[in-house]
């Protein structure tokens, strides 16, 4: 008896979080829903765990929720599994009405291209300049600033607002764990990789963030050891790759 209470009020917390883009219609023990954009399927609610990518518009059932992810279902519940928040949505091809992914369109893939840092990398987004990075595994997007950096960019994000999206792209915890993403500065679209983990100098002070992160592209190193990451180089592969696929 309590087990299925439990059930009831699980199946009850999904529909209130969702009733922004779920009718209440569908709240019975599982809710049909799509994912809104390409991202990864994880067997915990966490990033770190195993994970596959899952492509848009693929046909889900929200079975549970667990802090920033909805645990996910196949047709049968025999596959069960974890995707973030952020890429669900009760209409095929739709959006999950998160301010956060609103600008999520990707219509500009085919522009993103891969650049060595020391070559021409490092003039895309000038010192002092403002651009975008778009997280490929959560469709989020948030506004940035370059503070600085000679062999990467040191940025910082430049609202309160884009702070809170940096945050959710980190699982809701900054840490320096690689993630992919890609710059968009005019009509310049790079693969590149970032770390969360706020740290050194900053330049904006109300932002709520404490400090700078650091974007990666092809050929950059670290200012501390002076050599490549192989996680960023990897994640930028990764970026590039799932432009062009």
């Amino acid at each position: 008896m309590l087990c299925r209470i439990q059930k009831m009020l699980c199946v009850m917390l999904v529909a209130l979080l969702l009733v922004s883009t779920f009718t209440p219609a569908l709240a019975k023990s599982r809710v049909k829903a799509y994912i809104s954009t390409g991202t990864h399927v994880y067997k915990k609610p966490s990033s770190d765990s195993a994970s596959r990518y899952i492509s848009a518009n693929t046909r889900v059932y929200v079975s549970g929720c667990s802090g920033s992810y909805y645990q996910v279902q196949n047709a049968k519940g025999t596959v069960t599994g974890y995707v973030r928040k952020g890429c669900v949505s009760t209409v095929k091809g739709g959006s999950s009405g998160s301010s956060s992914t609103k600008k999520s369109g990707t219509s500009w893939k085919s522009k993103v291209v891969k650049k060595n840092w020391f070559l021409t990398g490092n003039s895309v987004l000038k010192k002092g300049g403002y651009g975008y990075i778009y997280d490929i595994d959560t469709g989020i997007y948030l506004r940035i600033k370059r503070m600085g950096g000679h062999n990467h960019a040191d940025v910082e994000p430049a609202t309160w607002a884009d702070t809170s999206k940096l945050l959710k792209i980190a699982g809701g915890k900054f840490s320096w764990k690689s993630h992919a993403v890609i710059l968009k500065v005019g009509n310049t679209y790079v693969a590149c990789a970032i770390n969360t983990m706020p740290h050194g100098d900053q330049t904006i002070r109300n932002n709520g963030y404490d400090g700078q992160f650091c974007l990666h592209m092809c050929g950059s190193i670290c200012h501390g050891s002076g050599e490549s990451n192989s996680n960023h180089q990897y994640n930028i592969t990764r970026a590039y790759n799932w432009a062009h696929r």
